[in-house]
């Protein structure tokens, strides 16, 4: 086995008070004098100098909402985690939108406490894995998974050097789901912004955790109007709100609305044809045609 180089991507010179960039070390103590304590920190060991050299050169494959272009035909999953210091349990939260329609929101707590020294973390990566089970499912090519810790990415892509179970479990499984014939785009959110479906997801969470949150989403819907796919969905999202069911809109029930509204339109249509026609009639023609409504109206 050669020795290794430790390739940093982002770090900081603490004594220097400097941003490190691209840059190859030698030794792990070294490595960890850029990258120790440092957030977002980028950084990944090769035996093989020629590959320490391609890993700064390529991108990290993370997107940034409101900066870069992304997919917008295909299902977008927003996922989140939360973490209770009291209990040591996490949760994840996942909102799966479909042209600005919610079509599935899914949320639970976990009772393992295995994971608590990576916290929230352990349920943002849950809900990774199981936003891209879900598109699986529903036979999609293509997801855009929406996430405000960027190791949803740089673990799944390999980006960032693995060295807690959990990230390699993570990147083994995402690589798993991949390898059967889903593309995963990864879109970074800023986090507690006021993004509306970011939020949901975060709000799933800690409601699973009883952890009070600040109700973004219902301040939302006192202005606005949500559409979801089906009733399931909305009661999930009634449970974070304050009585603002009015304002969740199922799509079925309004495209069911609009359809009768347009049949109506039209058998009135109909109605005022056949009474110009009528009217434009001599009178004796007038009777001849209502005979015949009667003879079809008595079969």
């Amino acid at each position: 086995m050669g020795k290794k180089v430790y390739a940093i991507k982002e770090g900081f010179n603490s004594e220097k008070n400097e941003k490190i960039e691209n840059k190859i070390v030698y030794t792990w103590a070294e490595c960890l004098k850029y990258v120790k304590g440092v957030k977002g920190a980028k950084y990944k060991s090769f035996e093989d100098m020629s590959a320490a050299k391609q890993f700064l050169e390529e991108g990290s494959k993370l997107l940034k909402k409101g900066v870069d272009e992304y997919p917008n035909d295909c299902l977008h999953i927003y996922v989140d985690g939360s973490y209770d210091i009291s209990t040591k349990r996490y949760a994840y939260g996942l909102v799966a939108v479909r042209d600005n329609v919610v079509e599935y929101i899914d949320s639970s707590a976990s009772e393992d406490s295995s994971q608590s020294n990576i916290r929230q973390i352990a349920g943002e990566l849950e809900a990774a894995v199981k936003g891209v089970e879900y598109a699986l499912s529903k036979e999609d090519k293509k997801v855009v998974i929406f996430h405000d810790y960027e190791g949803i990415a740089h673990h799944a892509t390999g980006f960032w050097e693995r060295r807690e179970e959990s990230s390699v479990k993570y990147y083994n499984k995402m690589n798993e789901l991949i390898n059967l014939g889903i593309e995963v785009i990864f879109v970074k959110v800023d986090s507690h912004t006021g993004e509306l479906f970011n939020e949901l997801a975060d709000e799933k969470c800690k409601e699973k955790l009883s952890i009070t949150s600040d109700k973004v989403v219902d301040k939302w819907l006192a202005k606005n109007i949500l559409y979801v796919s089906n009733d399931d969905v909305k009661k999930e999202i009634i449970k974070v709100t304050n009585n603002k069911q009015d304002n969740i809109v199922i799509v079925d029930s309004l495209n069911k609305a609009k359809d009768n509204k347009k049949q109506n339109q039209a058998d009135l249509d109909i109605s005022k044809e056949i009474n110009n026609i009528v009217q434009g009639l001599s009178k004796e023609k007038q009777l001849r045609i209502l005979e015949i409504v009667r003879e079809f109206s008595l079969n």
